[in-house]
C-alpha cells in the first residue's frame, strides 16, 4: 500500500513538474533585435488620366530594423510583437510637364523624384509554433500593424503580414511578405496636375504598397 502512495506520489509530483514547467514557459518572452532587406511593389489599383499625365512608380529596394517580441501562450499558439524602424524607397517619375527653354522652343519632360522615406513600425501577431529539436521552433502566422510616417512628404498605412519565422535560443530567421488591406495615396504621385501640347492634363491614383522582406536577428 505504501509502495502504491509513493508511486502515486511521484507521478503526481512528475505532473506538477510538467505542468509548472509549461507555465514558466508561456510566461516567459523571447526577445531578438533583428534587420534586413526588402522590396516594395507599388500597383496603381485606381486610376484616371492620360498616358501623358500618370505617374511611373518603380519598385524598390531598402531595409528596416526592429525589436521583435514572442510569447508562447500555450505549447502551440504563440503570440507577436514588433517595434522598429522602417525605411522605404520612393522612386517614381511625374507625368509629363511643359516648358519653354527657349524663344519658339517647347520641352515636355517628366520629373524624377527620389526619396528615401522613413518611418516607426508596429504590429501584432499570432503564430502557430511547431517545435524543433530542444530548442528550435517553426512558426507560421500573421501579423497586423502600422506604418508611422516620420518624414516629409512621406504617408502612412496599415498592412497585413503573412510571414515564416524560425527561432532558436539565440538565432531568428523569418521571410514575410506584407499588403495593404485598402488603397493608399502617395504625395506627389497620387494627384498631378499639368499642361501638355497647349491643354491640361490631369491623374488621379491610389496603390497598394506590397513588401517582401527577409530578416536575421540575434536573441538579447
Amino acid at each position: 500500500m505504501q509502495k502504491k502512495f509513493t508511486l502515486a506520489s511521484l507521478s503526481a509530483l512528475a505532473c506538477l513538474s510538467a505542468h509548472v514547467g509549461v507555465a514558466q514557459d508561456t510566461a516567459s518572452w523571447r526577445v531578438y533585435l533583428e534587420a534586413g532587406p526588402k522590396i516594395t511593389q507599388f500597383r496603381a489599383m485606381s486610376y484616371s488620366g492620360t498616358e501623358e499625365s500618370l505617374p511611373q512608380v518603380r519598385d524598390t529596394y531598402s531595409g528596416f530594423a526592429d525589436v521583435k517580441a514572442f510569447k508562447p501562450l500555450s505549447n502551440r499558439v504563440v503570440l507577436s510583437g514588433t517595434v522598429g524602424v522602417d525605411m522605404q524607397l520612393l522612386n517614381f517619375k511625374t507625368g509629363y510637364t511643359e516648358s519653354f527653354p527657349a524663344p519658339g522652343i517647347t520641352s515636355y519632360s517628366r520629373e524624377h523624384i527620389s526619396r528615401l522615406l522613413t518611418r516607426a513600425r508596429l504590429d501584432w501577431g499570432i503564430h502557430y509554433q511547431f517545435n524543433l529539436g530542444e530548442s528550435g521552433h517553426l512558426m507560421p502566422g500573421v501579423s497586423f500593424g502600422q506604418m508611422i510616417n516620420l518624414s516629409k512628404k512621406g504617408y502612412s498605412y496599415s498592412f497585413i503580414q503573412p510571414g515564416l519565422y524560425y527561432t532558436t535560443d539565440r538565432l531568428l530567421l523569418s521571410f514575410t511578405a506584407s499588403d495593404t488591406p485598402y488603397n493608399v495615396l502617395i504625395p506627389e504621385a497620387s494627384k498631378f496636375e499639368s499642361t501638355y501640347r497647349g491643354r491640361a492634363i490631369s491623374s488621379e491614383s491610389e496603390f497598394r504598397v506590397r513588401e517582401l522582406q527577409l530578416s536575421v536577428g540575434a536573441k538579447f
